[in-house]
């Protein structure tokens, strides 16, 4: 049975391949073709690992990966790359800014709260900056 788009959003991802699709939306910022090579070198992770995880993107409906082909995002990639991304970026900025975390300490908690949190958090959380500290970045 094939889904349609508006099921994939409410797909839940692992946060290994949320961290995957993080990197492909990333690495297509630079170019819209991705290599399998450029994301394992990227996530210091194997090809074999690449691969499984690719497989489990498309069969989501987030990327194209034709056979021997460079990876695409979909427009539903692309968008929870984006928000995954963004949820990295505000969190980081709040313990950085707000609470006077080390940069690399906030980088790596933010990595793992982006996760977990809610997009109503995430939200409450944005709008907080933005009215206390002028945005996130």
């Amino acid at each position: 049975m094939q889904q349609n788009s508006s099921q994939y959003s409410e797909t839940k991802l692992s946060p290994s391949r949320e961290e995957y699709l993080k990197a492909i939306y990333k690495l297509s910022k630079r170019t819209d073709l991705v290599r399998s090579i450029d994301i394992a070198v990227y996530l210091g992770v194997s090809k074999p690992s690449v691969h499984s995880a690719v497989t489990t993107l498309q069969e989501e409906g987030l990327v194209i990966k034709p056979l021997g082909g460079e990876i695409r995002l979909t427009e539903e990639g692309r968008k929870k790359g984006e928000i995954i991304t963004a949820k990295f970026h505000i969190i980081r900025h709040f313990l950085n800014s707000c609470c006077n975390v080390s940069e690399l300490t906030a980088s790596a908690d933010a990595c793992k709260m982006e996760h977990i949190i809610s997009d109503e958090s995430i939200f409450a959380l944005k709008k907080y900056l933005d009215l206390k500290h002028g945005g996130a970045p």
